[in-house]
């Protein structure tokens, strides 16, 4: 495994982070056992940086992640989030240090530590106050949707409470936003770490989109990162597992998943010389990005670990490989 610094915490994380939703049973069937033996495995092969939430599975992500870094928890970093669950919490700035605070002691008993490494902001960021859908359900769940005032507002909170010594630095989720708020947000200086979204299908954190790009423009958020020393976590390496040969979970075609599962099966042939799996193919693109500091993948099985773990070892793409995925890219894959 190799590590990397993210950004000015000067934490060095490795370049294969472990995402922790799917040990929250959000990507598809799996059990509790197997989440907690997933991350003892994936410390063993030296992955060291684990992002969870207290959203995935209602805290579940968390107790898991908790019980398999027991007794080893000097060798984790650990990342997970605030997110406001009613309008009272941002209405002063002390509801929100309150409810940052109480968030925080909540994951820390889930987590079995004392400390966090970061926490970040979970909200989408817009151009004006609303809400958004935050989980498809059945049913459907709501969240918050801040502006630019408001996120400012609760990353002052959480520098407050990470004052108090129960957290070290603060981040943000920098995608699926309004990109000029979150590109003022990355420039505020007020933020360590951002989440920026970057695969295969889509580029958009470091170009513009091409002609009828039909996915979420991350406003080439990951330069403007960089320029601010802001750490990025790349998310969303595997386009929510469409970048797979199999998907793991039943989707319909017409799903944003299932489309860009047909998409990804476009450009298997092009892969298939260098790389055994479309799943090993969509990880080692996003570590050729040696401005993203970890890539975590959302893991719910040991096998998964092995196979993203084994990735920091594989050969880059070749530039021949690169030149024919641009054109494909370009033309949105209609190849």
């Amino acid at each position: 495994m190799k590590y990397r610094t993210l950004g000015r915490t000067g934490l060095q994380v490795s370049e294969v982070g472990f995402g922790g939703a799917g040990i929250g049973h959000v990507w598809g069937p799996t059990t509790d056992e197997e989440c907690i033996r997933a991350v003892q495995r994936a410390l063993h092969l030296g992955i060291n940086f684990f992002d969870t939430s207290p959203m995935y599975g209602g805290g579940r992500s968390e107790e898991n992640l908790g019980k398999g870094l027991a007794g080893q928890r000097q060798e984790a970093i650990i990342a997970t989030k605030v997110r406001l669950q009613q309008e009272d919490d941002r209405s002063s700035g002390d509801n929100m240090v309150s409810a940052v605070r109480n968030s925080v002691e909540q994951s820390l008993a889930r987590l079995g530590t004392d400390y966090v490494d970061i926490i970040q902001v979970h909200h989408q960021v817009g151009a004006e106050r609303g809400q958004y859908v935050a989980a498809v359900g059945p049913p459907p769940r709501y969240a918050l949707l801040l502006n630019k005032e408001d996120c400012l507002a609760l990353g002052e909170a959480m520098k407050q409470v990470a004052r108090e010594g129960k957290v070290r630095f603060i981040g943000i989720t920098a995608w699926d936003g309004d990109r000029r708020a979150v590109s003022e947000i990355l420039t505020s200086g007020l933020f360590d770490t951002a989440q920026i979204l970057y695969n295969l299908l889509n580029r958009t954190a470091v170009s513009v989109p091409p002609p009828g790009f039909d996915n979420q423009d991350q406003g080439q958020s990951l330069p403007i990162a960089q320029a601010n020393q802001v750490g990025v976590i790349g998310i969303r390496s595997h386009a929510a597992g469409a970048l797979a040969d199999r998907l793991d979970r039943e989707t319909a075609p017409d799903t944003e998943v299932g489309r860009d599962h047909a998409r990804a099966q476009a450009i298997r042939p092009l892969l298939a010389e260098h790389y055994l799996t479309l799943s090993q193919a969509a990880l080692r693109f996003c570590l050729d990005n040696s401005d993203i500091a970890t890539t975590a993948p959302g893991f719910k099985s040991i096998a998964e670990v092995e196979e993203a773990a084994a990735c920091s070892d594989l050969p880059s793409f070749p530039e021949e490989i690169l030149r024919q995925l641009e054109n494909a890219y370009s033309r949105r894959f209609a190849i």
